[in-house]
């Protein structure tokens, strides 16, 4: 099924002091990746999968992000290239790195600059070394390389100005003007997930220990850890107001979704997400990694997999005002990746 705009051209404005019409409203959809191979659409009105296996964009998908605009996805896959989608047309673009399947480029995140004019990929090469690779969005081709070691997870502040990429080293600042390192920052542990605050003041991050730390960016320091919230990744809602993280609760052996209040660094709630207990063996339980917001912050959406082989494409949408939980079917296989966009 095509995804359409539903956008009309507007006729000039009469030169008479009659209010001007307005804008045209465009849909939210939450588009997940799975291990299908597939990218999918959900509407975030109904929840409603929009058809089935709606776009295939390759070998083990995972991360996906959306070009501010809303008309392109660019598609992290385990090996070799990043899929650009054009949403409404329903086609790919394959971006390869190396075509040596001896020395195979393994993408990990990924971040789209705000002006929508370049991706920045997080690539690991055993042989040929690791970078953050930038593509230009108008060619689709790569066309910078910044080298850092290890280089992990990715994000970018709202001004477009600084690129922040976790590594070996820690975080990496980057001023994307010309692409040069100006700053390293030290880290507790490895990143699972980043965001920074609209602002571009604090960044939050993630890590296996399950605290969540907080770097002030302005003094290039962790300024506190908020323990026991989650591993998996985070959002921030676009008032900055809010942080939403998942991860699991051991002990009661489930998914959860974690809330920040951003004013204090305190946890305010938890949601809990998938099986509980679990319906079909032992550790059958949901292992959120993604989450996205939409842009009201109204609707969250978590993506992960059921473990222990169970191959089962399974995203939960979250009311954020009321915890109502819904899960949704997408797909045969884990889904790994998760962003919202308007079209």
């Amino acid at each position: 099924m095509a995804i359409t705009s539903g956008l009309a051209l507007l006729t000039p404005a009469p030169a008479t002091s009659a209010p001007q019409p307005p804008k045209p409203h465009r849909q939210v959809y939450a588009y997940v990746t799975s291990l299908d191979g597939h990218v999918y659409v959900i509407d975030t009105r109904t929840n409603r999968v929009l058809g089935l296996g709606t776009t295939a964009v390759g070998g083990g998908p995972e991360e996906v992000e959306v070009t501010p605009d809303g008309a392109r996805l660019y598609v992290t896959n385990a090996f070799k290239y990043v899929s650009a989608v054009d949403i409404a047309k329903k086609t790919v673009t394959n971006i390869p790195y190396d075509k040596s399947e001896l020395s195979p480029d393994i993408l990990y995140g990924e971040a789209v600059a705000p002006d929508g004019a370049h991706v920045y990929v997080a690539v690991q090469n055993p042989f040929h070394g690791d970078k953050v690779s930038v593509i230009d969005t108008a060619t689709n081709q790569a066309s910078a390389t910044i080298k850092i070691s290890r280089p992990d997870q990715v994000v970018i502040s709202r001004s477009g100005k600084r690129l922040y990429v976790s590594g070996k080293s820690g975080l990496t600042v980057i001023n994307t003007t010309n692409n040069e390192v100006i700053a390293t920052i030290g880290l507790n542990e490895p990143a699972n997930g980043m965001a920074v605050t609209p602002d571009g003041k604090r960044l939050y991050l993630t890590g296996d220990s399950g605290a969540v730390s907080v770097v002030n960016l302005t003094k290039r320091k962790i300024v506190r850890t908020i323990p026991g919230v989650g591993t998996g990744g985070l959002a921030i809602s676009s008032h900055g107001r809010r942080a939403y993280v998942v991860g699991v609760d051991t002990k009661l052996r489930q998914g959860k979704l974690s809330v920040i209040n951003l004013t204090n660094d305190t946890v305010t709630k938890t949601v809990p997400l998938g099986d509980i207990p679990p319906s079909t063996g032992s550790g059958r339980y949901f292992l959120p990694a993604e989450v996205a917001l939409t842009p009201d912050g109204t609707s969250a959406y978590v993506v992960g997999s059921y473990g222990h082989g169970t191959s089962q494409g399974t995203v939960f949408a979250i009311d954020t005002a009321t915890d109502a939980v819904t899960p949704i079917a997408v797909g045969a296989g884990d889904t790994m990746g998760v962003a919202v966009g308007r079209l």
